[in-house]
């Protein structure tokens, strides 16, 4: 595609304006499109309107504009997410059944874990942060840190020296994360307290997977007070009965 003249393509430059919409910003007008994907209003402006003839965009009435629901019905046809969230529904019924908490599933993109679905604790009252086709550091989330306990030392190293996270100025302590990570890895499980909400945490277990497919992850977010020690068998009892039913339904066992 045709560069501009900073060098960007076209494609380079909606996808920063596709990156612009999110969660917390579902909703954009045009001054702000362009501001967060660092273009001229005038390039946002005709790249917009390219956009919205496709159905990438949607305007919302006024000034405002969304994400499109031809760009959803695209995505949506990503096999790896769709086959992982359509085997893993029913797997994480029952574990919501159980535990009556958040649950999710998510797989290894990049330097993160990206969410192909959860199911909600509708009596929880704890924030659950994977939304789905969302991601997070892998070293952040009890899925990540499972995903991350399943690559070699070297991996993790490389990692921990790209990765920056605010609430490490001085940069990632790879010693101390290999020595969780070595203990997950042994015991099958990961446990993340307080790592992203205070007072909220996290517990996962991996999913075996065909040989082609990138590591998998099943985990569950709750309240601290639901994590004591005495708690902890029992959800990764739970965790691993519903990883046994997901592996077998992608043909890994």
């Amino acid at each position: 595609m045709a560069n501009s003249t900073s060098g960007d393509s076209v494609l380079a430059r909606v996808e920063r304006i596709l990156a612009a919409f999110g969660s917390d910003t579902p909703v954009l007008q045009l001054r702000d499109i362009a501001r967060s994907a660092r273009l001229p209003t005038s390039t946002a402006h005709r790249l917009v309107a390219d956009m919205k003839q496709i159905g990438w965009i949607e305007p919302t009435g006024g000034q405002g504009y969304r994400v499109g629901t031809r760009l959803w019905e695209l995505a949506s046809r990503a096999a790896l997410a769709e086959d992982l969230a359509s085997v893993a529904i029913p797997f994480m019924s029952d574990v919501h059944a159980v535990l009556r908490q958040h649950v999710h599933v998510g797989v290894v993109e990049g330097d993160d874990v990206l969410f192909a679905e959860r199911i909600l604790g509708k009596k929880s009252d704890v924030p659950l942060r994977s939304n789905v086709a969302g991601r997070l550091p892998l070293h952040q989330s009890a899925a990540g840190l499972v995903l991350l306990s399943q690559y070699p030392e070297s991996f993790v190293r490389e990692y921990c020296e790209r990765v920056r996270d605010s609430s490490f100025p001085e940069g990632i302590p790879a010693e101390r994360l290999m020595s969780d990570l070595r203990r997950f890895a042994q015991r099958g499980y990961a446990l993340q307290r307080g790592r992203i909400d205070e007072g909220t945490g996290g517990i996962s277990v991996p999913v075996r997977v065909p040989q082609a497919h990138r590591p998998v992850a099943l985990g569950v977010v709750m309240a601290l007070e639901d994590m004591a020690a005495a708690e902890v068998p029992g959800i990764v009892q739970t965790l691993r009965v519903a990883s046994h039913g997901i592996s077998r339904a992608l043909g890994a066992l």
